[in-house]
């Protein structure tokens, strides 16, 4: 399994209106939210996360991974590479389930940098989910992933902070899931 992170000029973010088999990822860490109308699978991967929403039957997977990460094509309602801030406007899926999600890539000052590893290091995984990554050897400390969930009864906010330490540079997510009327 790789232990650092590919670069942040490589990274893709993509939306999947179906399941993206966790074989095709390499999981860091996993958690499993379940609530009484709905499924979460939340993995941390080499590269940077899976998110799986399910209910009623339909699923939507949304993947932070590396452009060149193989990837389904079919089902694939979202795709890009990750630069600056992108705001992907609210939709409902198959009539069933809400989503919207922002991703931003902020390059920061080192300082600034050490002092965001940090407070992502204190994070216990009882507050979300965890994974530090191995040094490159470039720099003293390894990359970050940290997953923040609240889940509600109708909907769930995730938010996702992946480091890279080669640039001072945070990749930070937010989404939310919501379950519609039936």
């Amino acid at each position: 399994m790789l232990s650092v992170r590919p670069k942040i000029t490589d990274m893709h973010f993509s939306l999947f209106g179906r399941s993206v088999h966790p074989e095709l990822v390499d999981a860091c860490g996993v958690r499993i939210v379940e609530r009484e109308n709905y499924l979460i699978d939340l993995r941390i991967t080499t590269d940077g996360h899976l998110i799986s929403f399910m209910h009623d039957g339909k699923q939507l997977s949304e993947v932070v991974a590396a452009g060149n990460h193989v990837l389904p094509v079919n089902g694939r309602l979202i795709s890009c590479g990750v630069s600056g801030n992108r705001v992907n406007e609210p939709f409902v899926f198959e009539e069933l389930i809400g989503y919207q999600s922002k991703i931003e890539l902020e390059a920061v000052d080192p300082k600034l940098f050490v002092t965001i590893q940090k407070q992502l290091d204190s994070k216990v995984e009882t507050e979300g989910l965890l994974h530090r990554f191995h040094s490159n050897g470039r720099v003293a400390f390894g990359a970050i992933s940290y997953i923040n969930v609240q889940a509600f009864i109708n909907h769930v906010k995730i938010r996702s902070f992946h480091t890279f330490p080669d640039t001072c540079a945070v990749l930070k997510s937010e989404t939310v899931f919501r379950t519609t009327a039936t």
